[in-house]
């Protein structure tokens, strides 16, 4: 068949043909030839859009203005859009533009019935789908109808909805162009959508499939409550029918155009599809994805008992399955470390890769290898715990710690464990897990504990381990820096960063336990004898965490900000950077200059979010710090942060002697005592050193990001990078390869990986997923709770009300003295707003994540794990949070002035 400069038919499109026939056109030239059954047509191509677009001399302006207007103006949007569809609609296609579609239409057959659809060069793209953004035209006849239409079309590109889309997406309107699809009608009986991968658990396996009677625009439309049909593809098994109230069709008119058709009440609730012919499109369907290497959504159609495909495209809202895949065809199930760690922002690929190099389980030979245990997906950590759940004692023990870290993980781990399948494909599981693999790790950590809980001292146990970071950190970076740059030297860190784990064991993690261990045990010696505040009490003003210490030493800065009423005023009255760039120009800023150099010298590779490495550092980016320190100003009294503290730490110890004279009380109490108060030592003692190991790697990353920043240097230098944070988008692994190798080109990857990341940040990751690519829901419930109230997990005790502040960002808000933290997460980064706060409510996080030992030290309620909770409370809202019950209530729908 003949092609124009202005018309291709489908037999001579492939994907590559994309920049001329846009998403829809190259996805149905690529069907029909891959031999899918696709009604015949052709493209009109983007040349004759550009050309037709050519001949309007407003259309330059119009794209000035389209720029130039925020995303959020929509009244700006709807005039200008409405603008240009009018001018579009009053020119006229030019002469060869309607010689070449006429002739192209009578190659085919000019008496059919057409469809005329949009096919813009930004749609059905892997990561954007711009279905429905421009119009479609059905049953048209005659060349008159269809030129009419396809000017139609042109227009549509500038709907408002068109222009939003664009906008908020990052596609420059003067570069998306519109090509426009010509296919022939098929007069349906029945008509629908299948996706071939379920759209709402998102189980790969699974296919979805909506089917209602006549042509598939009333559904699209949502004109009709669909039949849902859902098909183990792996099985070729219907496993759910739903029949839905299908009150009106859309069919064909004889002469052109459609009408909707009112359905009788035996047809609403009658079954569309037969299950051959369900099971029949799960087949073709996943045929398709396979083609396409990635799950589709696909429109398609029943004419007469054959099956006919209209069109396909990614389905773009999956979250993706975790990498490195399983080797095995088990059921894996991987929780979210990101969940864990409270850190849901996508990490770039080099902070993925230095945890897959760290983590010591999964990993095969050498300390350069990386661990199979953890994986990434959407750019967020996940790690592999179906090994443990191999064995009877892990399927008990996974859910009973993820408690700590996050109680919905913890009842969806349940849910996912108890599943027959999930069991069922166990013995699939290669390696397969022995008691022996799982006391090869743990057994050391075990002994060490009970060393820790039975004879060590607390106090001198917790600062040697202490000094021993500093010492381990240190050695790290001789051994690094004494090779030379580059290759050499990059290949020296990933060895020391994958003998981080290695250095840690057994003794802190060790440390850890034996907080947790100390804490678990003592209500359990002491019994009903004490009051339940005091064992919460106990831990409270601790000594010796390196969070607290941070915190105080903020505050700190702070009193030092205070010995100079010009230097107050300075940091109050101007933007951070600047106020401190100027700061040495202000009378009496010397001590606080000297004191923020030392804190930088402590504690300056730390900052929000600092478990990603890219992430800029206080030292990198010190104006959250600064924020932090002028939010301390409004306490007036000197000292008042350490007051506190000590208040606190007396606090503690009294409830710790309570809880000892309780244990004295009764039957055996002269054996309880002292196993109370040799509890009571270690809860102190040992509980403040949940935070070493992880400042252990945050220090062990903030050295290595210093070299890293070196070398990125170098290579902008030398013309292989734009800028030295594009090194943050490749892999130790790869970043080593093109040092050794000079002559291979870095950009085009991180061009990609950093088109990637920015697609992750839209994604919500879920907190646990199968290798199916399902996510497990889980809810908590809890009966007798006040209605409407956001239910949670009780992390820290006590009731109060107060008003509400959300902060979704520590670099951008602070906390007034009395407001109640409203927060996504909380990391270190974000303590010192803890100094104001009067509670403390988190989206995500468990009985051990930080918010909640950082409120139980401060003594502040928390309720954590609260799913909504920055968007379903607004800042300056009076609310209840119940950290007894683990529910928050809001009491007043007005916002207040904060």
């Amino acid at each position: 068949m003949k092609t124009t400069p202005y018309t291709r038919p489908f037999s001579q499109i492939s994907a590559a043909d994309l920049p001329l026939v846009g998403g829809k056109g190259a996805n149905l030239g690529e069907m029909t030839q891959a031999s899918f059954p696709v009604p015949p047509g052709f493209c009109i191509t983007t040349r004759a859009f550009r050309d037709f677009v050519a001949t309007c001399p407003q259309m330059p302006t119009f794209y000035a203005a389209l720029d130039a207007i925020p995303p959020e103006d929509l009244l700006a949007t709807r005039k200008i859009g409405a603008q240009i569809r009018q001018t579009l609609h009053e020119t006229a296609i030019p002469e060869a533009i309607g010689t070449a579609v006429s002739h192209t239409l009578h190659q085919f057959n000019p008496q059919a019935a057409y469809a005329v659809r949009s096919s813009a060069t930004a749609e059905d793209l892997p990561n954007a789908s711009f279905a429905g953004q421009q119009d479609t035209y059905l049953n048209l006849r005659g060349e008159a109808a269809i030129l009419d239409a396809v000017r139609r079309c042109w227009a549509s590109l500038f709907t408002d909805r068109a222009i939003l889309y664009r906008q908020q997406n990052g596609f420059a309107h003067a570069e998306v162009a519109l090509s426009v699809v010509v296919q022939q009608m098929v007069l349906p009986q029945v008509s629908g959508i299948l996706f071939t991968a379920d759209p709402v658990s998102q189980h790969r396996h699974i296919c979805s499939i909506d089917a209602s009677y006549g042509l598939g625009e009333a559904l699209v439309a949502g004109l009709v409550s669909a039949d849902l049909y859902r098909v183990d593809a792996r099985t070729n098994q219907l496993i759910e029918i739903k029949i839905g109230d299908k009150k009106v069709a859309i069919r064909p008119l004889p002469h052109g155009g459609t009408q909707q058709e009112t359905l009788s009440n035996d047809q609403r609730t009658a079954q569309v599809l037969t299950p051959q012919q369900a099971i029949a499109l799960a087949q073709l369907g996943k045929r398709i994805e396979a083609h396409y290497g990635q799950p589709q959504d696909i429109e398609w159609a029943i004419a007469d008992g054959q099956i006919y495909l209209l069109q396909t495209r990614p389905i773009t809202t999956l979250f993706p399955q975790p990498t490195p895949p399983p080797p095995d065809n088990a059921l894996h199930l991987y929780v979210s470390l990101s969940h864990a760690q409270v850190m849901l922002d996508p990490i770039k690929k080099m902070g993925l890769d230095m945890w897959r190099l760290m983590f010591p389980t999964g990993k095969g030979a050498g300390a350069a290898s990386r661990s199979q245990s953890v994986t990434a997906a959407g750019g967020r950590m996940y790690m592999d715990v179906t090994p443990l759940l191999n064995l009877r004692l892990g399927r008990k023990a996974v859910p009973t710690f993820l408690v700590m870290a996050d109680e919905m993980m913890a009842v969806g781990s349940k849910e996912a464990i108890e599943r027959p399948e999930f069991r069922q494909r166990l013995a699939h599981l290669r390696p397969q897990t022995s008691l022996r693999d799982v006391f090869f790790y743990l057994g050391p950590i075990f002994k060490t504990t009970l060393s820790f809980l039975i004879r060590r001292n607390p106090p001198a146990t917790r600062q040697a381990l202490a000094e021993q970071m500093d010492e381990l950190v240190a050695a790290s970076q001789r051994r690094i820096l004494a090779q030379p740059a580059g290759a050499a030297r990059l290949q020296q860190m990933e060895q020391e960063i994958g003998r981080a784990f290695t250095h840690l064991l057994p003794d802190f993690p060790a440390l850890v336990a034996s907080g947790i261990a100390s804490q678990r045990l003592l209500p359990r010696l002491v019994g009903r004898r004490a009051h339940p505040d005091d064992l919460t009490a106990v831990a409270r003003g601790l000594t010796g965490n390196v969070t607290t210490e941070m915190d105080l030493a903020v505050g700190d800065l702070a009193d030092l900000v205070r010995q100079s009423p010009e230097l107050v005023a300075h940091f109050q009255n101007n933007p951070p950077a600047e106020a401190l760039a100027s700061a040495a120009s202000v009378p009496g800023s010397a001590p606080f200059l000297a004191g923020w150099a030392d804190f930088l010298a402590r504690y300056g590779m730390r900052g929000p979010s600092e478990i990603d490495i890219s992430r800029p550092r206080w030292r990198e980016d010190p104006t959250s710090l600064l924020q932090f320190v002028i939010g301390n100003l409004q306490h007036k009294a000197p000292g008042s942060h350490r007051a506190h503290h000590r208040e606190m730490a007396a606090a503690g110890e009294a409830a710790g002697e309570r809880l000892i004279a309780a244990a004295g009380r009764g039957l055996l109490g002269f054996v309880r005592r002292p196993l109370a108060r040799r509890l009571v030592q270690t809860v102190r003692g040992y509980t403040p050193g949940r935070e070493h190991p992880k400042f252990f790697i945050i220090k062990l990353l903030g050295m290595v990001k210093l070299i890293l920043q070196d070398e990125a240097e170098t290579l902008v230098g030398n013309g292989r990078i734009h800028h030295p944070d594009d090194i943050w988008h490749l892999s130790l692994a790869e970043l080593i390869q093109f040092a050794a190798q000079p002559e291979l080109e870095m950009r085009p990857l991180i061009a990609q990986r950093r088109a990637e990341f920015a697609r992750f940040g839209k994604l919500n990751p879920p907190r646990l997923l199968t290798s199916d690519g399902e996510i497990v829901h889980a809810t908590i419930h809890r009966d007798g709770l006040p209605d409407g109230a956001l239910v949670g997990s009780a992390a820290s005790s006590g009731i109060i009300e107060g008003v509400a502040k959300v902060v979704l960002d520590p670099t951008q808000d602070v906390l007034a003295k009395g407001e109640i933290l409203i927060a996504p997460f909380t990391d270190p980064g974000w303590t010192p707003l803890f100094i104001n706060a009067a509670a403390l409510v988190m989206e995500v996080g468990g009985l051990m994540t930080h918010g909640s030992v950082v409120a139980r030290e401060y003594g502040i309620p928390a309720v954590v794990g609260v799913a909504g909770a920055t968007q379903q409370i607004k800042t300056g809202q009076r609310v209840r949070v119940n950290g007894d019950a683990g529910f928050v209530e809001v009491l007043e729908e007005n916002l207040r002035e904060v």
